[in-house]
């Protein structure tokens, strides 16, 4: 092979040489500019980028937090600092029904003193979540146990729940 190559270099006059020499000293650079350090340029830039991206988000973040620290607090908050006593369960049925969680709830009992058990089949995750959210809040119990699974249907959930008295 190298033969070859020799032979036909040879029959080449001195100016073709020149111009093969330069040809070879020229794309040899170039292909690897194209094929090494171009993409290698790309990459980088790409993650500069990125980084640049999240640190903008962090920024972003940490601003909106300083401004909900100066915010006044919630007053739906206070209230659930002034219930003393627990809503009955008729009170935590007629939640139910103002949510549309009633038709779904399989059981509801009160297993010990005020403790509160409830099974849900089929509820709609979106509706049971901001439920749960306003029981704690508003109602004076808080969530002693909580089990979720998927059930057939999309956005509805299989839940157990057992609520106590808040302390």
């Amino acid at each position: 092979m190298i033969a070859r190559l020799t032979r036909f270099v040879a029959n080449l006059t001195r100016r073709e040489r020149i111009l093969l020499a330069l040809l070879v000293l020229g794309a040899v650079p170039a292909g690897l500019v194209q094929g090494i350090a171009l993409p290698l340029l790309a990459r980088n830039h790409a993650a500069d980028t990125a980084v640049a991206e999240a640190e903008a988000l962090r920024a972003w973040l940490q601003e909106r937090q300083r401004e909900l620290a100066t915010l006044p607090p919630d007053p739906g908050a206070a209230q659930s600092t002034d219930a003393r006593d627990p809503a009955g369960l008729s009170a935590l049925e007629d939640s139910l029904a103002e949510a549309d969680l009633r038709d779904t709830m399989v059981s509801m009992t009160n297993p010990r003193g005020a403790q509160v058990s409830m099974q849900f089949d089929a509820a709609d995750f979106v509706a049971l979540m901001p439920w749960l959210d306003r029981v704690e809040a508003r109602m004076g119990y808080h969530v002693a146990l909580l089990r979720i699974t998927g059930a057939d249907a999309p956005g509805t959930v299989t839940a157990e729940i057992t609520l106590e008295p808040a302390p």
